[in-house]
């Protein structure tokens, strides 16, 4: 599959070049092959490349069809997720606001569009830690989705991933391993046992199984989920990072620190080639890495990675984010043998 991507970026770079002599560049057809070509960076995890495509596809549009244009707006829309992805919070949420804006002006208040919109805007909610807004914009956007598309849609259970991610960090796990099922039946049914959507929900689960305490089936749908984009995206592609960091978390909570390091050593190698040590992600797997050394013994190597995850977290997040306070905590923990670590 990854090559098959790569294959097909080559394919639109060859594209471009052919439009940008026959038209110029600023034509629209340039802009829509630019998208593409942004969308093969991302599904590859180039999301610097892809962003540099996506600037370049609104300046066009902005251009033709003026700024508040819905295409302008789509185009928007995606550089949130770049910006999203790459952990530039505050970008995303700016970039989606003006989105919506425009999105409300030329659509209906039941569209496909602006429920998208909301719904990546409860993503960063979620990832700010402000919960209660996130869950009520979820809620909002699974009202619209049963609208426009009835119950058995790839939207909704998308949704219902995101609503479950909500109310597990929230501590309701029981009723976010229900939400991540029924994300999961609608996933099989719509595309398949196979597909990258199912692969995800199966990492969730897993997750809310972690959570549950029920440590062997944890891992059993953690494993699966590997395995599965393993075989999709090959062994480092970003997309693994977060079942890497699920098994992390359940090795140290099991107290198994060497296989926990592994994993986690592992994803941490993907995120810094990928996205960067700047991203939310570095700051997490860092933190369980802290917890593997503290659980190993070593309380000086703990420190250090604790206080590496501390330095980036509050540069994305407000002091009072759960992350922060969570990695201050585990620095506590360091200097009082004997204080476990709470693992997040």
């Amino acid at each position: 599959a990854v090559v098959s991507t790569q294959s097909t970026g080559v394919l639109y770079q060859s594209v471009l070049a052919t439009k940008e002599k026959q038209f110029g560049l600023w034509h629209p057809e340039i802009a829509t092959t630019l998208s593409n070509i942004a969308m093969v960076h991302m599904a590859l995890g180039e999301y610097e490349e892809a962003k540099d495509a996506l600037q370049r596809t609104r300046k066009i549009r902005g251009r033709v069809y003026g700024k508040n244009h819905p295409l302008v707006a789509s185009t928007m829309a995606n550089l949130a997720s770049v910006s999203y992805t790459m952990g530039d919070l505050k970008d995303a949420m700016k970039l989606n606001e003006e989105a919506l804006e425009i999105q409300q002006a030329c659509y209906s208040d039941a569209h496909p569009l602006i429920a998208v919109t909301i719904k990546n805007m409860a993503m960063i909610e979620n990832s700010q830690g402000d919960y209660d807004k996130a869950k009520s914009l979820y809620e909002r956007v699974l009202k619209m989705e049963e609208v426009i598309y009835g119950e058995l849609h790839p939207a909704i259970a998308s949704t219902l991933n995101n609503l479950a991610d909500c109310v597990l960090e929230q501590g309701e796990t029981a009723k976010a391993a229900v939400l991540f099922q029924r994300a999961m039946e609608t996933n099989e049914i719509v595309f398949g046992r196979d597909h990258p959507d199912v692969a995800r929900n199966l990492n969730n689960l897993g997750r809310a199984f972690k959570e549950m305490g029920d440590y062997d089936g944890a891992k059993s749908k953690l494993t699966s989920a590997l395995q599965m984009k393993q075989k999709r995206y090959g062994d480092a592609h970003i997309n693994l990072v977060p079942t890497l960091m699920n098994l992390g978390d359940l090795f140290n909570l099991t107290k198994q620190p060497n296989k926990a390091r592994e994993v986690l050593s592992r994803a941490l190698k993907i995120t810094e080639k990928k996205i960067g040590m700047k991203h939310p992600d570095a700051a997490k797997i860092l933190r369980l890495l802290g917890n593997s050394f503290y659980l190993m013994g070593d309380l000086s190597t703990s420190e250090k990675l604790l206080n590496k995850s501390l330095d980036i977290l509050e540069q994305v997040y407000e002091t009072d984010h759960p992350y922060v306070l969570a990695t201050r905590a585990d620095l506590g923990s360091c200097t009082r043998p004997g204080a476990a670590p709470r693992i997040f």
